[in-house]
């Protein structure tokens, strides 16, 4: 490595180890030196177009960089561009998922990637980012898992695709709408980022699954993250039917079952209870052994609370 230029030091560096053959020339090698430095191993080549730093690991943010920077028409995109996103429930299937339009041929850059192709492609779609990689834009990233995920796991995307880009119903709604009509399975997404509970984003899989069953057993009014101020205090719950002043808090988080965390809800609870909040908790133990029968109870104290405020209203 001591023999390479300055330059290509500073590529591998900012590109997980990664550089395109384009970029080495430009940083000073020639196409006669880059064969001699793979054949005495200096350099190592990933693919066809580009290289790696033998003293990086083989990694999928190394390859993700060398096929972005050897094959500009394409992007990062399905499980992989999930998996760079960080989104929950999803495999590592080890190989690397690539967009790219119909007119290009990127099909064999190398045996561990997997091509799909299609011209429903927007500008905003594709993301360019510091280190050399291309990749699908979080909303694009979410709506192209409905190919391969499960409802469950795809609300959970969604979600989490909404509080980590800071984005809106209506922008996760974009990315699909000029595409539509060409293919089932964007009507599929579009329809479940429609129909999601209103509110700020779940900020956990617990909470959307939680949020969707009650649904499912007939809840109204619900919403996601609901603010509250109590007294001096904001508080905002997981999720709550403010019409009824009832709050649902999904305690999945260990801190939660610790001594201090413990004594924090009591007091939030006891505060809001003064102004006729009612908090009902779920547990990590609930949520992972009896889930069934705790959203029955929740759904049967909803039936009860609907029918204690229909009394307590005037008669017309």
């Amino acid at each position: 490595m001591s023999n390479l230029p300055a330059a290509v030091h500073r590529l591998f560096s900012r590109q997980h180890g990664a550089a395109s053959t384009d970029q080495l020339i430009g940083a000073g090698l020639s196409a006669r030196q880059i064969e001699v430095l793979t054949r005495n191993g200096t350099i190592i080549r990933v693919m066809r177009g580009a290289f790696r730093s033998p003293s990086v690991p083989d990694t999928e943010l190394l390859r993700c960089a060398a096929v972005s920077l050897a094959h500009p028409a394409v992007a990062i995109a399905g499980p992989t561009a999930g998996r760079l996103w960080e989104f929950r429930r999803l495999p590592n299937d080890r190989r690397v998922h690539l967009l790219a339009r119909r007119s290009s041929h990127p099909s064999t850059v190398a045996p561990w990637t997997v091509t799909y192709h299609t011209d429903a492609v927007r500008p905003d779609d594709i993301v360019q980012r510091p280190d050399g990689i291309r990749l699908t834009s979080r909303a694009r990233t979410a709506m192209d898992l409905t190919r391969c995920r499960n409802d469950d796991d795809l609300r959970s995307i969604i979600e989490q695709a909404l509080q980590d880009g800071r984005l809106a119903t209506a922008d996760m709604l974009a990315v699909g709408a000029d595409f539509v009509v060409r293919r089932r399975w964007i009507r599929r997404y579009l329809e479940m980022v429609g129909s999601r509970v209103a509110g700020g984003p779940a900020e956990s899989h617990a909470e959307v699954v939680v949020g969707e069953a009650l649904v499912d057993r007939g809840v109204v009014g619900l919403v996601r993250q609901h603010r509250l101020k109590c007294g001096d205090r904001k508080i905002r719950f997981d999720l709550a039917v403010p019409e009824l002043r009832w709050a649902i808090e999904v305690d999945v988080f260990p801190t939660h079952a610790e001594t201090l965390g413990a004594r924090s809800d009591e007091i939030r609870d006891a505060a809001v209870a003064s102004m006729g909040w009612r908090v009902s908790r779920i547990t990590r133990s609930d949520y992972e052994q009896r889930l069934t029968s705790v959203l029955d109870d929740l759904a049967e104290l909803h039936h009860r609370l609907q029918h204690l405020d229909h009394e307590r209203r005037p008669a017309s």
